[in-house]
């Protein structure tokens, strides 16, 4: 667990004499000793001892706070007859907790409280964490926490909240609505203490302690410190460093050494003698706003101080005078070695023609035009569009990536379907693709079931757009594909960052591309061939991703024989310096998998990666696949390298190779995809 943010609690609400410390030492509060540990049944309700201070309020309830940091606690109308609710606000990313000292000697310390949460507005079902609380009893700490991807954490595990308790089933909303809450601390033996949360009286959680480190100390506005250290304390509000918090108590009950988890909360509050079942109403206090500004604008352009950043969610440059500089990209300021600014057109009868002085001003105005199986030709612009293609058949062909780009700033509503530039659904209205469902899925694709693209960039602002809004959505996604038999792709350029191009199903030639991203930038169920394409990964602190191989969730009876997974042939793999310079585990992984929440098992048990002859650079981390979970591991999913090169071939050796058999499907792109590739598609 790492160490607590002692800047968040900046002035002592207590009493103590200051002891005197030797020269070039700051001032220290009389230390954890000088507070009396609390005992038995501490009851904290809100505006009892101080309805216009929340520090003096707690601080009379024995919680140590400051003022530093105030506005993150704060006490707000319950309802009409007066009573006050406790509201924690960590939304300005800044952590915060409150502390209640212990003597070391407990042997249980339960903390019980009603509490009601938010919802991310930005984001809509994505909840503020409700809860961050731990026991620290001298080296060993317990912890329990709830993040925004509604799961309770400890130091060991996770479990994700769900109807049932389970695994599966519909999650329980613990933000939107009132609960109780009891959360339990065993701490009889500081080497075996254990953490339990219940809800409205189910466990949904259990975890046991760790060895912690806490030297530092709670630091004061007046230059004093409160010495906590490896001390005993309980410790409630919201620390994680990852999760902003948000959430509204109606009290905070502490109980120590006596069980009170198989009590009602009618009995535990006969005991103290208050009412703990009544929910407040809160209208007063209206919940979280949104950060987002009405209107995209047509174009960002980043603070300088964000340059350099190795986790930076925006542009390191711009498009100027509509055009993208390939030899440094936005972003990556990277070269697309492999993209052709002067393409030959394709022989091809255009249907339509987008552009400045062309008759479609748009490309969505031309598809809507067009018969299905239908060619565009799209002369050199921006295109500030978000594309939804339903159309079966639909080419575009550009003619020149570095100025024919479709450009937009789709990453701001969370999920990875809510975040694509260019969607292309060939199935059915009211087809169902989720999980289980794959019997509605037609046997054979809708006629001219393909879409080709050539010498186009689709370029994916969102996950810089969410960074001006303080959004951290890094979804991004480029290209998306559901319900498409065939595609061809050439010469096109994607610009993303997470989940950069999404190919749920389908058989797709890519050649002479370049993809940047930097976390499952190429993921989905599809089988792809990359020809000569050059794969490059973004600066991420926590280590790039390339691919997150999943079994089609869309896929035709009719093809299922050709599950053959992702299939990188020739390509250059590179990455940012950045990445390189980070330790080994925070480098480059080849992929993971097998990826099942978003792609059913249907045509295929499992996901395959498969890289040929590749150039490598030098950023790979030495562990080449990740487990996507402790159910779908690298041990039961197909990943292999053959005939690697480059500077980073030699970390590759430990990969399993091709087998003969294996190599001589893999050598065939025909074999591969079933079809022979081309930009004009036969029906």
């Amino acid at each position: 667990m790492k160490k607590i943010n002692r800047a968040a609690v900046a002035s002592l609400i207590a009493a103590g004499a200051m002891l005197a410390l030797s020269c070039g030492q700051k001032k220290v509060a009389n230390t954890r000793e000088s507070f009396t540990p609390t005992q038995g049944w501490n009851l904290y309700m809100p505006g009892t001892n101080n309805k216009d201070d929340v520090r003096d309020d707690l601080a009379k309830s024995g919680w140590l706070t400051g003022d530093k940091y105030a506005p993150h606690f704060s006490l707000v109308d319950a309802d009409e007859g007066g009573r006050k609710v406790l509201k924690l606000n960590t939304l300005d990313g800044v952590n915060d907790a409150i502390v209640l000292p212990l003597s070391g000697n407990e042997k249980k310390v339960s903390l019980m409280f009603k509490a009601q949460g938010a919802v991310d507005p930005d984001k809509t079902t994505t909840p503020f964490g409700i809860l961050y609380a731990f026991v620290q009893k001298g080296g060993y700490q317990t912890l329990l926490r709830h993040n925004s991807s509604n799961q309770i954490k400890g130091s060991k595990n996770q479990s994700r909240l769900t109807e049932d308790g389970k695994s599966s089933g519909k999650k329980i909303d613990i933000v939107s609505d009132w609960h109780d809450y009891i959360m339990v601390f065993d701490v009889a033996n500081p080497e075996a203490m254990t953490a339990k949360l219940i809800i409205d009286g189910v466990v949904r959680h259990e975890d046991i302690c760790k060895k912690t480190n806490n030297d530092g100390a709670l630091d004061f506005a007046d230059g004093s410190s409160y010495l906590l250290g490896d001390g005993n304390y309980l410790e409630f509000g919201e620390n994680d460093g990852s999760t902003n918090g948000f959430g509204r108590y109606a009290y905070l009950l502490v109980v120590v050494d006596d069980d009170i988890e198989n009590m009602s909360v009618e009995e535990i509050g006969k005991k103290v003698n208050a009412d703990l079942t009544k929910a407040p109403s809160c209208t007063k206090d209206p919940g979280p706003q949104s950060k987002r500004p009405a209107k995209k604008p047509a174009g960002i352009n980043m603070q300088a101080a964000e340059i350099g950043k190795p986790d930076s969610y925006v542009d390191r440059s711009a498009i100027e005078n509509g055009t993208i500089d390939l030899s440094c990209l936005p972003y990556s300021q990277n070269e697309t070695k492999i993209i052709s600014t002067a393409p030959a057109l394709p022989k091809i009868e255009f249907a339509a023609k987008v552009g400045e002085n062309e008759q479609y001003k748009t490309i969505a105005s031309a598809i809507e035009a067009v018969p299905e199986g239908s060619a565009i030709l799209i002369q050199p612009g921006l295109y500030y569009e978000k594309l939804v293609i339903t159309k079966p058949g639909i080419t575009l062909v550009g003619t020149n990536p570095a100025n024919t780009i479709i450009y937009g700033y789709e990453a701001d509503t969370g999920g990875i379907d809510g975040n694509i530039l260019v969607e292309v659904n060939y199935l059915p209205k009211g087809t169902k693709t989720e999980p289980g469902a794959s019997a509605s899925i037609p046997e054979k694709p809708a006629e001219n079931a393909y879409f080709n693209a050539a010498n186009i960039t689709f370029y994916n602002k969102g996950a810089e757009w969410n960074k001006q809004w303080g959004g951290a959505e890094r979804r991004s996604e480029t290209l998306g594909l559901k319900g498409v038999d065939k595609s061809y792709i050439e010469n096109c350029v994607f610009l993303g960052q997470q989940d950069t191009i999404y190919f749920r199903s389908g058989r797709i030639y890519m050649k002479n591309c370049y993809i940047e991203g930097d976390v499952d930038y190429i993921c989905g169920g599809a089988t792809t061939v990359f020809d000569n394409c050059h794969i490059h990964t973004l600066p991420y602190a926590n280590g790039g991703i390339i691919v997150a191989a999943a079994s089609a969730d869309t896929g035709y009876s009719s093809t299922a024989q050709f599950a053959n997974g992702y299939v990188f042939k020739n390509c250059l793999i590179t990455a940012d310096d950045q990445q390189l310079e980070q330790k080994d585990g925070k480098r480059v992984t080849l992929g993971r998998g097998t990826w099942v929440g978003g792609s059913a098992t249907k045509d295929s048990s499992t996901g395959k990666i498969v890289y040929i002859g590749c150039d490598f650079g030098q950023a790979l981390n030495t562990k080449l696949w990740n487990d996507w979970d402790s159910t779908n591991t690298v041990e039961k999913a197909f990943f292999r390298v053959h005939g690697a090169k480059g500077e980073g071939a030699s970390v590759t050796s430990s990969a399993a190779d091709l087998t003969a058999e294996e190599l001589a499907l893999y050598s065939d792109n025909e074999k591969i995809l079933g079809f022979v590739p081309s930009l004009v598609m036969s029906k």
